[in-house]
């Protein structure tokens, strides 16, 4: 995602969404929006949603993960990590993500 922030990107493609599934599955396991730790009162958030907004852009384009929290498993605290590796290049394709341990554990 910081490829596209900063303008670096050569279009929206598959690393993207590996990006995205990252933030998607720590939402599922958290109920929480990435980055919903920002400072950012409900109020605020209601008047000025933008300004959340772009707290947290600014981090992605520092290459700041949103926090994972120490409650979440071993393997699945290091599926969203490989997910939203800064740079795209590094990010894991989805066909090496399905042999990932946090894929691969009976439920």
């Amino acid at each position: 995602m910081d490829e596209f922030l900063k303008g670096k990107n050569k279009g929206y493609g598959l690393p993207a969404d590996v990006w995205s599934l990252g933030c998607t599955v720590l939402e599922m396991l958290t109920g929480k929006i990435p980055y919903s730790n920002l400072e950012c009162a409900c109020l605020i958030l209601i008047l000025f949603p933008l300004r959340c907004l772009m707290q947290a852009i600014f981090r992605i384009g520092r290459g700041e993960p949103p926090p994972i929290p120490d409650t979440l498993s071993r393997d699945a605290k290091d599926f969203i990590l490989q997910c939203l590796q800064v740079n795209p290049d590094d990010r894991p394709t989805a066909s090496q993500l399905l042999n990932h341990p946090f894929l691969q554990r009976r439920l």
